[in-house]
């Protein structure tokens, strides 16, 4: 059931933009405020502590109504939850609208508008900066609102998408957390994209060039002089620029007919839905061979 999970909760989401205004996250404010108001005063509260109650209570709250529905709906209501959790987990928008926004935008000051929003800061003055801030955005949004969710979901089920979304909202929001508690969330976020990025990069090695993509794996991880498993997970981003500034990415099928003012987003938009093809026929091989279900 779970890559028809997935499929159905992608579905929806890419055909029903409306569901996107359900992706309410206000009650992660109101439970972080209230945890801390109850119980800033033990001790470690500020540190592990609050950390581990912060991540720990939502969980357990989706398990509970995930052991209700299975009560009274059976199977049916688990796969009514994990349908419901993944299309909450996705987003919090749909990356090929955004870069549909930024490559039809009317003016240039639109598209620098919408471009500024995707990366999350001021488009650089020099052009090549401007095209690999704009292909790194594109993967680090894709490992961020597709990947990294159906990883852990395929993982762990809805505890692993759930959390999944909360880390990355714990981060890179604004709440009421102390430095070591954001401290924790964000090396858990780290640990969590890891795999997904990995997984991503091969993706993009069997969709593209091996070769190319293996070499600025490579040079990543030796200009970086840490090993395989330390540091963040730049490796995707360094691969993805590789195979779209160079050239690469325009060598075979639809991407050398994408043409427009930028070109390079469109080509990691297309470099995107293809690792996620390969990683459905993965997930597919996998369901076949009974390893997942």
């Amino acid at each position: 059931m779970t890559i028809i999970e997935i499929l159905l909760a992608f579905g929806l989401c890419h055909f029903i933009r409306e569901l996107g205004r359900f992706r309410k996250r206000q009650w992660l404010t109101t439970w972080v405020d209230f945890s801390n108001d109850a119980f800033g005063r033990l001790p470690l509260w500020q540190d592990a502590l609050g950390f581990l109650v912060i991540t720990a209570v939502p969980l357990l709250v989706l398990l509970l109504i995930n052991q209700v529905l299975v009560s009274a709906l059976g199977s049916t209501g688990a796969f009514l939850l994990a349908l419901v959790v993944l299309i909450y987990s996705f987003g919090p928008k749909d990356l090929d609208t955004d870069v549909a926004e930024i490559v039809e935008a009317d003016t240039d000051a639109d598209r620098i508008s919408s471009l500024e929003k995707l990366i999350r800061q001021p488009v650089p003055e020099d052009a090549d900066e401007t095209r690999g801030a704009a292909v790194e955005s594109v993967f680090r949004a894709a490992l961020r609102r597709w990947f990294g969710i159906i990883f852990w979901f395929a993982v762990l089920g809805i505890v692993g998408a759930f959390l999944y979304r909360i880390v990355d909202w714990l981060v890179h929001e604004n709440h009421n957390l102390s430095d070591e508690q954001i401290g924790l969330f964000k090396r858990l976020q780290q640990i969590m994209d890891w795999p997904a990025a990995q997984l991503m990069t091969l993706s993009l090695a069997i969709a593209t060039d091996f070769d190319s993509v293996f070499s600025a794996w490579k040079q990543y991880h030796d200009e970086q002089g840490h090993g395989l498993f330390e540091g963040d997970n730049g490796f995707l981003l360094a691969s993805a620029r590789c195979i779209v500034l160079t050239g690469h990415a325009a060598q075979d099928g639809y991407a050398d007919q994408i043409e427009g003012p930028m070109i390079c987003l469109q080509q990691a938009m297309d470099l995107t839905w293809r690792i996620l093809g390969v990683w459905l026929t993965v997930l597919a091989l996998l369901l076949l061979i009974g390893v997942i279900v």
